[in-house]
């Protein structure tokens, strides 16, 4: 697994938590040379219809762009990321108790090898 970092967002939110500008930095300074892979996620919450789903999948790739904008913003070259949207389809393991699905609403960042 290369997962370098997660961020979180609030629901129906593509504007991530107050730590994302640290940790932005910090792939910059580390990982500046490399390829990212960011992927979209979100909670589950009003995918259970087609409309739903089709807005949670958006939700999830807006999510991504919304990071590789402020990576490029700061200086992180963007033919170096690469983004993908998840939706709802793979909700984290905590998600499942005390129906607790912030988990779920997040951007995962891989190293990616082209």
């Amino acid at each position: 697994d290369n997962k370098i970092a997660v961020f979180f967002f609030p629901n129906n939110s593509v504007i991530p938590d107050m730590a994302a500008e640290k940790v932005i930095n910090e792939i910059i300074k580390f990982y500046g040379e490399n390829s990212l892979l960011l992927v979209g996620h979100s909670s589950s919450l009003g995918g259970d219809t087609p409309e739903g789903k089709k807005i949670n999948m958006e939700l999830s790739f807006a999510r991504a762009e919304a990071i590789k904008n402020m990576l490029i913003n700061n200086g992180f070259p963007s033919k170096n990321i690469n983004v993908l949207g998840k939706g709802d389809l793979e909700p984290t393991a905590m998600a499942n108790s005390n129906n607790n699905d912030s988990n779920d609403r997040r951007v995962e960042v891989y190293l990616f090898s082209n």
